[in-house]
């Protein structure tokens, strides 16, 4: 995500220099041609680009807010994971209690609660690198115990493999009275708020947008680019070459930033910052369990954070 209150227009040009380039060789051409050639017919009525222009416009704002909307639902849903990690953190550690007043028993009490507070940093961890289609298997070791890293061996799914150890884990608590029913259906609700949320971003990381949307703005956005040298021509000479290419420069950013946030999960600098939301999940449920070293927060790396 791009934090930094400038933005670098080479950003855009890094997107777009093919298409800058061939806009540059065309206005530089059909100037050339007008004034040297005295090529009157090269210049084409205003009206056409005028009327193709606002259609355009339409179309661009169209296609922003539609992939602004699937960027920002993929930050709710993140936002909702780092609410619920905090809910069933905070639910385990009130909710989990010795049947007896035994000193032994209370700290097998305290040892479960960390296990599974520190397998629900795991969950995001292995979110995070689901959705990004990345390895997770090292970043979850230091979360989980030795048998539950075992059984994720040969999972495709881990962040549903790790609600299921949640899930499973519950249960065993239930047998041991170490919580009841009521609570045991308490926690389970959260465990299925956070599968919904699981469900949600992959139904954003596995809808493509609509390639409608994508492909025609992108091909109407070059044409109507392509024909300003013909329509500046005859009336600003010159400074056609640069009219041209601030316009086009401009439809070209409009362009970038739709492709850029239409895909919110790709790990790229408009990507959901799930690097720095899995280190806030970290540091928040580490220290309710009162641990006293704690992960520094996620810094932005040149204006983005991750």
């Amino acid at each position: 995500m791009i934090v930094r209150k400038n933005l670098d227009p080479r950003i855009v040009f890094r997107v777009a220099w093919k298409r800058m380039s061939l806009l540059l060789l065309i206005s530089s051409g059909v100037t050339l041609v007008y004034h040297y050639f005295g090529e009157q017919q090269l210049a084409i009525d205003n009206l056409p680009a005028s009327i193709l222009g606002v259609a355009l416009a339409i179309l661009i704002g169209f296609r922003i807010n539609n992939a602004y909307e699937r960027w920002w639902e993929a930050r709710r849903l993140w936002g909702n994971i780092v609410n619920e990690s905090r809910n069933i953190s905070r639910q385990v550690l009130s909710f989990f209690s010795p049947g007896a007043s035994d000193g032994l028993e209370k700290l097998v009490v305290q040892r479960e609660k960390r296990k599974f507070i520190y397998r629900q940093i795991a969950f995001a961890v292995a979110l995070k690198n689901h959705l990004r289609k990345l390895p997770a298997r090292q970043e979850l070791e230091p979360f989980l115990d030795e048998e539950e890293f075992k059984n994720l061996e040969g999972q495709q799914h881990l962040p549903n493999a790790i609600l299921l150890l949640h899930a499973k884990h519950l249960e065993r608590l239930r047998e041991l009275n170490i919580v009841d029913d009521f609570r045991q259906m308490q926690i389970d609700t959260k465990i299925s708020a956070l599968c919904d949320a699981l469900g949600g971003c992959e139904r954003i990381k596995n809808t493509v947008f609509p390639r409608q949307y994508s492909v025609y703005a992108t091909s109407f956005i070059a044409l109507y680019s392509y024909l300003l040298p013909f329509v500046f021509v005859s009336k600003s000479g010159w400074a056609t070459i640069p009219f041209t290419m601030i316009i086009g420069f401009i439809f070209f950013a409009l362009d970038s930033i739709a492709r850029g946030i239409e895909n919110p999960f790709e790990n790229n600098y408009n990507d959901t910052p799930m690097t720095a939301l899995c280190r806030t999940i970290e540091i928040n449920l580490k220290e309710m369990i009162r641990e006293e070293k704690l992960p520094e927060p996620v810094q932005p790396v040149n204006g983005f954070l991750y």
